[in-house]
């Protein structure tokens, strides 16, 4: 019969082997949902065309169910069904005219805020949630579509970007568990620190200068790039968990297996993607070679 200091010694590891088999469990959640949907991602900007309008309307309609989710959380059911509405409509809209132009796309997600606010207006929910929710939820996506459909190397662009924001997401998570360290950002996201941070910055570097050798782009240029888009994607990151501190919620959703929701998982590509289609349209100047393509 096991002694009373060995029962004693059992209760105290328990919350520590406890903490330990959390972790285990999320890493292997996150390892297997990335080994599942980045394939799909991938492939689908490959394909492009429908194949890919179609996955990125849905990712845009799941952000905006979250975004009502989160912003309307305690309004009647009918205004959050009505909100959804709107807020899902301007995100499939702006999907829907990504081929054709930003400035589009700007059109669309603007149309949607100022629809989102006036009806929150009505239902007593604050105006400037439900506006910047529904240009957060329609922008990036439509954005998304444009760059890979009238950019003339969309394709290799957004392989370039999604390498970039991928390597940023995957050593930041690493470096911040390995390592530890001060914390980044302890009100917005207390999970992130500053050597996640710097290993993402290295590791997005890597991954420019990779996607330099490899298409026969200019070194210098994607290894800045690399670094300024990393330095946004996790800007992105903790914006959006400065959102989830504002309205309470830990995960935005539990669609994605170890990730949260699609804004979970989609935050830092979002503002990459963002910031990457209005360089390329509005100030080719500030990142020479983004409008001339990867091989330019």
């Amino acid at each position: 019969m096991p002694s009373d200091a060995a029962i004693d010694g059992s209760a105290a590891l328990a919350p520590e082997a406890q903490v330990q088999g959390g972790v285990r469990r999320e890493i292997i959640l996150r390892v297997v949902s990335a080994a599942i949907l980045a394939p799909l991602g991938v492939w689908s900007v490959h394909v492009g065309g429908w194949m890919l309008a179609i996955a990125t309307g849905l990712c845009a309609v799941l952000a905006s169910a979250e975004w009502t989710r989160m912003a309307a959380k305690t309004s009647p059911a009918w205004t959050k069904l009505a909100l959804h509405v709107v807020l899902a409509a301007g995100a499939a809209g702006a999907v829907a005219v990504g081929h054709i132009s930003i400035e589009l796309v700007a059109i669309v997600a603007l149309g949607a805020a100022a629809a989102s606010a006036g009806l929150a207006g009505l239902s007593k929910l604050p105006m400037s949630s439900m506006a910047f929710g529904a240009i957060y939820v329609s922008f990036p996506f439509g954005a998304f579509i444009c760059i890979r459909e009238v950019h003339p190397d969309g394709r290799l662009f957004l392989f370039a970007l999604l390498a970039i924001v991928w390597a940023t997401d995957i050593a930041a998570y690493f470096a911040g568990r390995g390592f530890g360290g001060p914390l980044l950002s302890p009100k917005d996201s207390p999970n992130k620190t500053w050597t996640g941070a710097i290993g993402a910055l290295v590791c997005a570097c890597l991954a420019g200068a990779a996607v330099a050798r490899a298409a026969g782009g200019d070194f210098n240029h994607w290894l800045v790039a690399g670094l300024i888009l990393s330095i946004v994607a996790q800007a992105g990151d903790i914006l959006e968990s400065r959102f989830k501190r504002l309205f309470g919620v830990k995960d935005t959703s539990g669609i994605v297996p170890g990730h949260g929701g699609v804004l979970d998982r989609l935050d830092a590509l979002m503002a990459a993607v963002a910031v990457s289609s209005l360089v390329i349209r509005f100030a080719p100047a500030l990142a020479p070679g983004f409008a001339a393509g990867i091989g330019g």
